[in-house]
């Protein structure tokens, strides 16, 4: 019943058009390193029965992320791929349809520096919240397939006047970044990612300096004042704030593989995760 539900379809077209955006930025997906937690603990076999007794499925979703998780406040409409995923695994939990699902699924705004937090402490069953598949957050929480593939990007200001300059301060690329200050999302992989990527490339000679920022507005507003050289996140983000005053540079590193996640008792939950990604 539910393959053909109208659920899925428009699931379908959402991951279609995510896809879309992930090839025309000129990243090629790959598969993410898979790891089992070390210390694995008793699955409760009776989740799925919990959730449909409560009568809810609470996920926590992104609200800054345009195409992946937005939650607009002067509508106070949702949006993007992964409320629509979060919709479809409600309908494969409670066996309905998008139309029969009503409130069954409760999105709750998270951020990056909460995610992980707010899941630990049980405020959310699921989380689809741009959440990087790493060998250490496996031995934390239990993580879905993969859903999306995102590269590291670059954003800096825009600044027409320098025509030396793709942006700030002459930044045309990663090999500009000797003594910058990059700002990077609090708790996310990125500022490994890109120290790794950098250590490992050929002829590239660089330390940049690190700033952390607890969201997306405040990194974009700290590039805006100057606090900052240059924004370092995924680019399925840096694309939702992108105007005609920055500037995405062409760089594209180190593979951002999405997916779910549960707290590793709860992984019953992810049989219908996966059913609904790989469909």
């Amino acid at each position: 019943m539910f393959r053909n539900s109208p659920c899925k379809h428009i699931f379908a077209l959402a991951l279609l058009l995510a896809m879309c955006l992930t090839v025309f930025s000129g990243c090629k997906p790959k598969e993410a390193t898979e790891e089992t937690p070390t210390n694995p603990v008793k699955i409760n076999e009776n989740y799925l029965d919990e959730i449909r007794d409560k009568g809810k499925l609470v996920v926590g979703v992104k609200t800054d992320v345009p195409e992946l998780s937005y939650y607009d406040k002067e509508t106070g409409e949702w949006s993007g791929l992964e409320v629509e995923l979060a919709y479809n695994v409600g309908c494969e939990v409670f066996g309905v349809t998008r139309s029969e699902l009503g409130d069954k699924v409760e999105l709750v705004g998270v951020t990056v520096a909460d995610r992980e937090e707010k899941l630990a402490n049980g405020d959310i069953d699921l989380m689809l919240a741009t959440y990087t598949k790493t060998k250490e957050r496996a031995k934390k929480f239990a993580l879905s397939d993969s859903y999306y593939t995102s590269y590291i990007g670059l954003m800096v200001r825009y600044t027409p006047e320098d025509s030396n300059s793709l942006g700030t301060k002459n930044i045309k690329s990663l090999a500009d970044l000797d003594g910058k200050i990059v700002g990077v999302a609090k708790n996310s992989t990125t500022r490994n990612d890109m120290t790794n990527y950098i250590a490992t490339a050929n002829q590239l000679k660089v330390s940049p300096q690190f700033a952390s920022y607890s969201s997306y507005e405040g990194l974009y507003k700290a590039l805006k004042k100057g606090d900052i050289d240059v924004i370092a996140v995924d680019v399925s983000i840096l694309n939702g704030y992108d105007d005609a005053s920055t500037k995405i540079l062409p760089d594209r590193f180190a593979g951002q593989h999405y997916g779910a996640a549960v707290l590793p008792e709860n992984a019953q939950l992810l049989d219908a995760v996966n059913k609904v990604i790989n469909g």
